[in-house]
């Protein structure tokens, strides 16, 4: 039996190749043995613990790298400038300039507009000259002129206000209208115009064409269908000119209408002033931001020059809202209306009659008493605009009456 030297329980010598972390890992084992615990499953519990952990770690470095993003993007979204929102146009909320701001710009004399309605054209065919022009005019006291387009009706031309006159027919009568688009240089005419008439039945693409300055259309149609029908220029865009003016009443009297002791003509429409004596403002129509509402072409006209009428006669007033866009409430302060025919429905005991842009009819009543009696769309906001006028019977008092 061999004899045991010291020699027998020394570590086997290392390899040349042998490195650090072997070195590491035989003592581990060496230490586990002399411990007496089982090498294989403690070892692969050592590993997999430290596989874990460094899972763990980097799991750990992603969510945070993720987390910084995160952070970092939603920062930048704040910080970076935000895309800009389209506005209303400033244009079409200026406020219309006073008559102080105008000074040195000339414009037209104010002429009281009678509303009497006109007659009937004679002759078997009733004729219209229908002029075309352009002016520079007040359309309410305090306002700064403004250039209005305008119609003049066989040489009635209401200067000094936006209005147009009407023309009345009656049902069944031959037409024959001759559009004149700047007669002469006092129409003062730079722009293509036409007209449209909603009494027609005709073909637009043949009658409503545009015609140049100087150029002249004529029309003609049978007036078949009673009531108050709107005309205006139909060249583009319609908007901007019916929105500077160019709108008028067309009246076709029912046949065997009963008389009344007195008729009347109110036309409604907007007017939507630009720069001092400049064209109207095409923004303010496109916003439906009038500046004036009136009628027969000027506001609050007559409220300051009352329409006068007499007690306990018989009153029929036509009326046609031209627009081009806001509603009218017609109603007469201090009477109900007895009868309304409105776009061919008749009503009784009506105490307003609305009318859409375009609309018309006529309206009966009698005043009982002495007294001012004041008309409006009731629509208050709008009335404060110009849409005012007094019904002032001949003893009335000189003061007083109205909302």
């Amino acid at each position: 039996m061999a004899k045991s030297t010291d020699n027998d329980n020394a570590p086997a010598p290392e390899s040349a190749g042998t490195t650090t972390q072997e070195r590491e890992v035989r003592e581990i084992v060496e230490r586990m043995i002399t411990q007496g615990r089982p090498v294989a499953v403690r070892t692969q519990r050592d590993v997999n613990r430290k596989t874990l952990i460094w899972i763990l770690s980097g799991v750990t470095l992603l969510f945070t790298i993720t987390l910084g993003l995160l952070i970092g993007i939603t920062v930048f979204k704040d910080e970076a400038p935000k895309a800009q929102v389209a506005g209303p146009d400033p244009r079409a909320y200026a406020p219309a300039p006073t008559l102080e701001q105008a000074k040195g710009i000339k414009f037209e004399k104010y002429q009281w507009p009678d509303p009497a309605l006109p007659a009937t054209p004679a002759g078997p065919v009733k004729k219209f000259r229908i002029d075309v022009f352009e002016h520079v005019t007040q359309v309410r006291a305090d306002l700064a002129p403004t250039r209005v387009w305008s119609y003049g009706i066989n040489g009635e031309l209401l200067r000094g206000t936006g209005g147009s006159p009407p023309m009345v027919v009656t049902e069944g009568d031959k037409v024959q209208m001759d559009l004149v688009n700047g007669g002469s240089m006092k129409m003062d005419v730079v722009m293509p115009h036409s007209i449209d008439f909603h009494s027609a039945e005709v073909a637009p693409n043949k009658d409503y064409v545009t015609i140049l300055p100087g150029k002249t259309k004529r029309i003609t149609f049978l007036a078949e269908h009673p009531g108050a029908f709107m005309y205006h220029c139909a060249t583009k865009p319609v908007l901007m000119h019916t929105g500077a003016g160019m709108v008028g009443m067309m009246i076709v009297k029912p046949k065997n209408l009963a008389p009344v002791d007195r008729e009347l003509w109110m036309t409604q429409q907007e007017f939507y002033i630009g720069e001092a004596g400049g064209n109207a403002n095409y923004q303010k129509m496109q916003a439906k931001n009038p500046d004036v509402i009136a009628f027969n072409g000027f506001g609050d006209q007559y409220a300051t020059k009352p329409i006068t009428v007499a007690k306990g006669e018989r009153v029929r007033m036509w009326l046609l809202n031209a627009g081009p866009s806001i509603w009218s409430a017609f109603h007469v302060i201090g009477t109900v209306f007895d009868k309304t025919v409105i776009e061919g429905t008749v009503g009784r005991d009506v105490q307003t009659v609305n009318l859409a842009p375009s609309q018309g009819g006529w309206v009966e009543f009698t005043l009982d008493e002495e007294g001012k009696y004041p008309f409006v769309t009731h629509a208050f906001g709008d009335m404060e605009r110009g849409a005012l006028g007094i019904l002032a019977t001949k003893g009335a008092p000189k003061t007083g009456g109205g909302h």
